[in-house]
């Protein structure tokens, strides 16, 4: 069996601040996915991210 493993739990201030020096954050199943790079593997293109930046992109990565 595979140790389990422990993230940090971010604030909306931290979130937004790494937002704010221009990181690519989004989040999904409450996880928060730093997505940098992957912006230019996305099949549906980068806006298809950037569109979600800071907000909960669960529903449309689940569909």
């Amino acid at each position: 069996m595979a140790a389990s493993r422990s993230y940090p739990v971010l604030s909306r201030r931290e979130i937004e601040a790494l937002i704010a020096e221009g990181r690519t954050i989004i989040i999904v199943d409450q996880h928060v996915i730093k997505a940098d790079a992957w912006l230019k593997y996305h099949p549906g293109g980068d806006k298809a991210i950037m569109h979600m930046v800071g907000r909960d992109a669960t529903d449309e990565v689940n569909g």
